[in-house]
């Protein structure tokens, strides 16, 4: 979904709820906020959309670009809508023992179509793992998740040719269903993160999960009334265990020592930077990245707050052990040699929103303006938000 310029901010602030403790912007991976007339406020061109300051606010004075009213006129409208629901839901929707009353709940909103985005990760995984087979020496960053897309677009450009030039589950599914229904069907992805509402135009609208849950509790839908209902095919195999960690590998199934030596997972905030600078820095040689801005998808934004990682994880395993037993695997190996041929390779470009680094001077007289003289003075508490007083005087 493309954004209009009125539709920008991904994740703006309720001022009058703001008590200014900090805590997002110590928490933002992409120092996108800043402190203005006493209100944190949100950086739109520098943010990635990760939605961390969201999880963090006490005050919930963080909040992100609802798509429900754009949804409704969709389902409203003459056009037939498909809803690309993402793989984690059964860790938001837990309550809901079988999932066909979950499909049949959305049916009941109004889409004439459920796809299961896992089935756009099994072919993305498959192309993936073509990647990581080459042996050209080449190393790359997974480019699924597109909050660290755009960390690497904006702050590490110089390493936007190792991203893999493929797309996200989500694009994919978008062109499996185009090419099954025709280009007159509008799309919906129903998933847990936020940067997905900027991700593509080749979607027409982006759902959360806790909108969705607002929809559904809005149109009075109950699931003991609701006839279960099977996802519409292509059926996904082990792409429903792409949103917990290292899920892209359990995906393609990768167990061998030699690939799987070659791949280092880091999630969270703290974990994706580090890894990208000791990548950078040549400490990972010969290494693959698959990064998640997220503890995972299933800790998203757009999930409900207050779930347990764990438990969420137990979740995802249990429906993809009993789906599994279900899948008829003749039909998928068939569902994925028909839709092998299409295209999932894409390109970035980088846009490079870093700082310009101040003088030696000029970083001192900030520090003296902040009463640091000495080296002594550097409390480094983290309470500015800044992990050093250098950072924050930068």
């Amino acid at each position: 979904m493309a954004l209009t310029d009125d539709r920008k901010k991904l994740v703006y602030t309720i001022r009058e709820l703001c008590r200014v403790c900090y805590t997002c912007v110590r928490e933002c991976p992409a120092k996108a906020i800043k402190i203005v007339n006493g209100q944190a406020d949100v950086i739109a061109e520098r943010c990635i959309g990760c939605g961390n300051c969201i999880k963090v606010c006490s005050q919930d004075a963080k909040v992100f670009l609802l798509s429900r009213t754009e949804v409704k006129v969709l389902l409203q409208s003459d056009s037939k809508v498909a809803a690309l629901v993402a793989p984690s839901f059964p860790a938001e929707f837990s309550e809901i023992e079988d999932y066909r009353i979950f499909v049949g709940m959305l049916r009941e909103l109004g889409f004439s179509y459920i796809f299961e985005v896992a089935f756009g990760a099994d072919l993305v995984a498959l192309n993936y793992k073509e990647l990581l087979e080459d042996r050209s020496g080449k190393g790359y960053i997974s480019s699924d998740c597109p909050a660290i897309v755009n960390y690497i677009r904006y702050y590490h450009p110089n390493l936007v040719d190792n991203l893999s030039p493929l797309v996200s589950p989500m694009v994919a599914t978008s062109r499996v269903v185009r090419k099954k229904l025709g280009d007159k069907v509008k799309l919906v992805f129903i998933g847990p993160c936020i940067a997905k509402k900027a991700e593509s135009d080749e979607v027409d609208e982006v759902l959360t999960f806790r909108e969705l849950r607002g929809m559904i509790e809005h149109a009075g839908i109950n699931p003991e009334d609701v006839a279960p209902s099977e996802f519409d095919p292509p059926h996904a195999g082990r792409g429903a265990i792409f949103p917990v960690s290292r899920g892209l590998m359990q995906t393609v199934n990768i167990f061998d020592d030699l690939i799987e030596g070659n791949i280092t997972v880091a999630e969270g905030r703290i974990g994706f930077q580090e890894a990208i600078k000791e990548w950078e820095a040549g400490s990972l040689q010969g290494q693959n990245l698959e990064l998640l801005c997220c503890e995972g998808c299933i800790m998203g934004p757009g999930m409900s707050p207050g779930g347990k990682r764990f438990e969420r994880k137990t979740f995802i395993s249990s429906y993809v052990r009993n789906k599994l037993t279900r899948v008829q695997q003749s039909d998928w190996e068939r569902d994925i040699a028909e839709y092998s041929s299409l295209d999932l390779s894409r390109s970035f470009t980088p846009d490079d929103k870093r700082n310009s680094k101040p003088t030696e001077d000029e970083i001192g007289r900030v520090l003296a303006s902040m009463g640091k003289f000495a080296p002594r003075d550097h409390l480094n508490c983290g309470a500015c938000g800044y992990d050093t007083c250098l950072e924050h005087a930068i």
